[in-house]
Formats: structure tokens, C-alpha cells, sequence
């Protein structure tokens, strides 16, 4: 391949490159990243995070929510369930689906024995500070942002360091915190410590453009040359 054929090629691929611009000069979105601040506060009751809401049942006297919450407040009161079961079934070891029921402002921990082939469902009551210490977490086990809430009141976390945001319920030095997002922001990342405004990248990206139309031109005349 002769030179004006190279400079031909050179010209012609740096052309394509200005023409593609916006697929890498300052792409949409790619230059900013979302913050999330987390605020630790102490509690003395059992917040509505996702754990508790799936580990503990909720049964209230007005309205009666489910049948099944109709035999748990019977239960609550000291009336067991009994079941004469046939020979063939078996109980599953996961027989509950909650470790905890709330009721007229108790806490109960759900039982089921199988004596021969009587199966005795029934409720044993429980403070309030064993479910507490349950579902909560230890501090050492929690994200580094969590504990720096907790620690400082608030710290700020990027959405790369998260799954997702959340809700924490954690334990430390006897006493109990929620931790959760009250605030996210969304914070340009590249070019320094600022973004370049609209203007300016659609400058930018006619000038290569107009960069990238002239190269190809001048490709087409250095083929001519080179034949």
C-alpha cells in the first residue's frame, strides 16, 4: 500500500471515530454517580423493616385481617389448636411461616409438637426486648456506612457501594437504631470536580463532527491520489 493510500486509511478511521463521538465524549449519565445519606436514630420499638415485616405477624382485634389471625388470638389466649392428623402426613420442620406474632400489644413465639399423631399448635408469650434483640443485627456486622451513622449520626454512601437502599435495624452498646436513606443526589463524577454544561458538550461534539466530515472528505481525496 502506497503512502496516500495510508494517510487515505488513517484519515478515513479518524473521521469514523469524530462522526461516533457521543458514543464516548461525555456519553449521557456516564459521567455522574447518585449519593445516598443515611441518618442513625435511637429506638425504643420495633421498626417496619422488610425483616420484621416478613418475620413477624401482625394480628390486630379491629379489623380481624385474615382467618388466620383468628386462630392466632385464640392462641393468644391460652387456647391451643389441636389437629388429629393422618398416619401418612408428616409436619414440616418449617411448619410457621414467622417466628413472631404481635397481638393486643404482646409478642408470642409460635410452637407446634407432634405428640403421636395430635399435632398442638400454640403461642408462648415473649418480651419485647427477645424479639428486639432477634431481629436486630449486631453493629460489627453491619456495612461500613451503617456504622458510621450510627457512630457519627450520618454518613453519605455512593450507589456502587449498594445492592440497594435499605433499611437497618442494628444493636450496639444496649441500645437499638434504625438506620435508613433519608436523601439521595445525584453528583456529576467526571471532568474534575464539575460537568461541563449542555453548551459545552454540544460544542464539542459538533466541532468533531465537522472534524470527523472533513476527514473523511479528505480521505476520499488522498484514495484519488493514491490510485
Amino acid at each position: 500500500m502506497n503512502r496516500e493510500n495510508w494517510r487515505a486509511v488513517v484519515l478515513l478511521v479518524l473521521g469514523v471515530a469524530l462522526l461516533a463521538n457521543p458514543l464516548f465524549l461525555y456519553p449521557d449519565d456516564v459521567s455522574y454517580e447518585r449519593t445516598y445519606t443515611y441518618e442513625a436514630s435511637a429506638i425504643d420499638y420495633l421498626p417496619h423493616t422488610s425483616d420484621a415485616f416478613y418475620r413477624v405477624k401482625s394480628c390486630g382485634w379491629n379489623p380481624l385481617q385474615s382467618a388466620e389471625c383468628a386462630g392466632i388470638i385464640d392462641m393468644a389466649r391460652g387456647d391451643p389448636v389441636e389437629l388429629e392428623l393422618d398416619p401418612e402426613r408428616d409436619v414440616d420442620p418449617e411448619f410457621w411461616s414467622f417466628d413472631y406474632v404481635r397481638t393486643d400489644g404482646r409478642y408470642f413465639e409460635p410452637n407446634a409438637t407432634l405428640d403421636g399423631r395430635t399435632l398442638t399448635l400454640s403461642l408462648r408469650p415473649v418480651s419485647t426486648e427477645t424479639v428486639k434483640r432477634d431481629l436486630s443485627e449486631s453493629l460489627d456486622e453491619s456495612p461500613q456506612y451503617v456504622r458510621a451513622a450510627v457512630r457519627n449520626g450520618s454518613s453519605t454512601v455512593t450507589e456502587s457501594e449498594l445492592y440497594e437502599p435499605e433499611t437497618y435495624y442494628v444493636a450496639f452498646e444496649g441500645r437499638y437504631y434504625v438506620v435508613e436513606p433519608v436523601e439521595s443526589e445525584r453528583v456529576p463524577t467526571g471532568w474534575g470536580w464539575k460537568a461541563p454544561s449542555d453548551s459545552a458538550i454540544e460544542v464539542m461534539r459538533l466541532a468533531a463532527w465537522i472534524g470527523g466530515v472533513a476527514c473523511v472528505w479528505r480521505a476520499g481525496e488522498w484514495t484519488e491520489r493514491g490510485r
